[in-house]
């Protein structure tokens, strides 16, 4: 699993560098989600430029991600988020959660 930190003053991005979110790598992305969320105090951002197919395993990621910045009042933000995987969070209604941009 590949992946990019970007730290800036008032975001961070987390751009995750799979083709796939998926059981193959859900655990490692989670903590790794886990470990940088509690470091970070601003905006937290997830890119998912690269992820055109994503499973159930990585949905529950991206939900544990939104839980942890809703626990800090904040919102998650998912940007670049492809049309297979936004169908997907459509059908699980997942996109009345997250703020897609």
């Amino acid at each position: 699993m590949k992946f990019e930190i970007d730290k800036q003053k008032d975001k961070t991005i987390f751009k995750l560098e799979s083709k796939s979110l998926d059981h193959t790598i859900a655990a490692d992305v989670k903590a790794e989600l886990i470990f940088l969320q509690k470091e970070i105090d601003n905006q937290f951002i997830i890119d998912l430029k690269d992820v055109t197919k994503c499973d159930s395993s990585g949905l529950s990621v991206l939900l544990l991600s939104e839980r942890m910045e809703r626990e800090k009042n904040r919102k998650l933000i998912l940007q670049n988020v492809n049309p297979n995987v936004m169908d997907l969070m459509k059908i699980a209604r997942l996109d009345r959660v997250f703020n897609l941009k």
